[in-house]
């Protein structure tokens, strides 16, 4: 969590408090055990010396859908009624059991009789969960967000026009967004995170989950050389035990970039359409715990061909002077994107 004030035009991080989240809370967005959550959002509060009982929350998971529609040009109520009503055929489950918001996008022309709406939706039951957890915290959600417009309120480059492609890599999954123009036109959910490097590892040597987690940490991910690519690997060596650790987060990185790479061919072809001409994306932006895999950046551009760079969350904004935050943004900087971004928000 991270507490931000804006002065004279300036945006500080003048709080951070960090808590790990209980092992098994929390399952494809939703909060499953509220009052373990709820624990460590208190005890991130108290490590961060967050007093405010005010937050911005962001939720996420395979069922919060993003859609983009056209409606004809009306009323605000009038369009909120339209929206309520036509939203079912934009989202897998019935509305009835959905919350729904919109934003209006643009209008193509000013004289055009058709507006651009961007329809967001979550289970009734997903929010709920996330509500309640809040409550049990003692603290009041001002807005829910969803965590791929926070990614592009961190990263972009102080313009609302500005375009990038996010892929925020966590422990289970990794959610990729795509902002153009400052519009959110993409998001995804990738079942591939921290965890399966981990796992691999573990397979591929025969060792403990707990030893495979250190011993990812201490190596990195191979670029693969050419002669080890056409023998079907990753390193000229996998008998070693190194080699077989690089040799598996090779293999994840290698399934990781094809749906990457799958996602961006997509993403291209939709922004030729849009303007008539060839756009591609030259570059994406990592962040996520998993981002600081060793060797992970330099894997993915050499397989995409597509500039890859590490995010910095302190883009547009700045640790506080005279506390201790930065050392806290030092240690969880690419981890704590999310929170930053809805921190932001709340000074817009």
């Amino acid at each position: 969590m991270v507490e931000i004030t804006k002065a004279k035009g300036a945006v500080e991080i003048t709080r951070a408090g960090v808590h790990p989240t209980p092992e098994g809370a929390v399952a494809e967005g939703s909060v499953l055990d509220p009052p373990k959550v709820a624990a460590a959002v208190k005890e991130a509060m108290r490590a961060g010396g967050i007093r405010s009982n005010e937050v911005y929350a962001a939720i996420a998971g395979d069922d919060v859908v993003v859609r983009h529609a056209l409606f004809p040009r009306m009323p605000g109520e009038e369009l909120a009624q339209a929206v309520k009503w036509d939203a079912g055929a934009y989202i897998p489950y019935p509305a009835k059991d959905a919350s729904i918001d919109f934003q209006i996008v643009s209008s193509p022309e000013a004289q055009s009789d058709k507006i651009e709406v961007m329809i967001v939706a979550a289970p009734k039951k997903l929010v709920q969960s996330h509500v309640e957890t809040m409550q049990l915290a003692g603290v009041y959600p001002v807005a829910l967000d969803i965590q791929p417009i926070t990614l592009d309120r961190v990263f972009r480059d102080g313009r609302a026009e500005t375009s990038g492609f996010y892929a925020d890599i966590g422990g289970g999954t990794t959610d990729l967004a795509y902002s153009d123009d400052g519009v959110l036109r993409f998001t995804r959910i990738v079942p591939i995170g921290g965890n399966d490097f981990t796992a691999a590892v573990a397979e591929a040597t025969g060792r403990g989950v707990g030893w495979a987690e250190t011993a990812k940490r201490r190596s990195r991910v191979p670029v693969p050389s050419p002669t080890a690519v056409a023998g079907g690997a990753f390193v000229e060596d996998a008998a070693s035990e190194d080699g077989a650790v690089e040799q598996a987060l090779g293999g994840v990185a290698a399934r990781l970039a094809l749906e990457l790479r799958r996602s961006l061919d997509y993403c291209d072809a939709q922004a030729r359409t849009r303007r008539g001409a060839d756009a591609p994306i030259a570059s994406v932006i990592l962040t996520g715990g998993g981002a600081r895999l060793a060797g992970l950046a330099e894997f993915l551009e050499s397989d995409l061909g597509v500039t890859v760079r590490l995010g910095d969350p302190l883009k547009n904004a700045r640790p506080a002077k005279g506390t201790h935050v930065g050392e806290v943004l030092s240690a969880h900087g690419p981890s704590l994107s999310v929170a930053i971004g809805l921190a932001l928000r709340g000074v817009e």
